[in-house]
């Protein structure tokens, strides 16, 4: 078993932003290392195994299944809702959370929570907020949720897999209430100034600007989903005008399981005060 010092997180909230470099050590001699440390996610002290040479979907807890970008999101909630990284991950009483997806990890973490919301994309046939299988159905790139009534949304790896990104951030800034915050992962590279768009709906038919690219999909595991977008700095940009403020987290926990050269999570916040038009 791998013992390393503890190093705090990096955070960084203007651009150009640049990922850990190359040589920055990911904590894993090799990827038969083991690490130990406290679980963000199920806040248990743990073993994090299975590494493979995509560290960010690997590392495995021995406690609660989670891998290393569910553990990235969990820190990001934790540290910036001033949780302890052991315990239960619970949030403060009334606090509304949405989460994108009905599985994972960080699901059966939360879902015993009071104020807990989650859903599931099951198609374009279905409305948003339209029950399938037992499951919530939300599009969103059209919410079903009132204005100003959600206190944190959580989609890792969710939004490159639509063709209006844009809108989908748009419609999370009109149901997260003042100070509310949208943490998320997507595919980002920060070497790029627009975001790479790698289809796109034209005339009602989908057209593709460059090599089809598929992500695997708990909904649908023997198809796939498709990547619409690679983000750039371009998002850095969109979401301002949007109105947020976005930070940039920068991770690396090898006591948390998270290692790796671009453990990068998003955290949008909605102002607390209007901004004068």
């Amino acid at each position: 078993m791998l013992a390393l010092p503890p190093r705090r997180a990096q955070t960084r909230s203007v651009f150009p932003f640049a990922p850990q470099p190359d040589f920055e050590p990911s904590g894993l001699a090799s990827i038969e290392d083991r690490l130990h440390g406290a679980c963000p996610v199920c806040g248990v002290d743990s073993d994090f195994d299975r590494f493979t040479s995509n560290l960010r979907e690997s590392g495995f807890c021995s406690s609660c299944g989670s891998f290393n970008r569910q553990r990235q999101m969990a820190h990001v909630l934790r540290t910036s809702s001033g949780l302890l990284a052991h315990g239960k991950l619970a949030l403060a009483n009334g606090t509304v959370v949405y989460n994108t997806e009905t599985t994972g990890a960080m699901h059966q973490a939360l879902c015993g929570s009071d104020n807990y919301l989650c859903s599931e994309y099951f198609g374009d046939q279905f409305e948003s907020g339209q029950l399938v299988d037992g499951r919530r159905h939300e599009d969103l790139q059209q919410l079903s949720f009132a204005d100003s009534s959600i206190d944190i949304v959580l989609s890792s790896d969710v939004l490159e897999h639509m063709p209006e990104p844009y809108k989908a951030h748009s419609e999370i800034f009109r149901v997260l209430r003042r100070g509310g915050r949208h943490i998320f992962t997507v595919p980002f590279n920060s070497h790029l100034p627009l975001d790479d768009v790698r289809a796109e709906i034209v005339d009602g038919s989908i057209r593709y600007r460059g090599e089809k690219l598929y992500h695997g999909d708990p909904v649908r595991p023997e198809e796939g989903i498709l990547v619409w977008t690679i983000f750039g700095l371009e998002m850095f940009v969109r979401l301002a005008r949007i109105g947020f403020e976005l930070k940039a987290w920068n991770l690396y926990e090898p006591g948390e399981g998270i290692v790796g050269s671009h453990s990068l999570v998003f955290e949008a916040r909605k102002p607390e005060i209007q901004p004068d038009t």
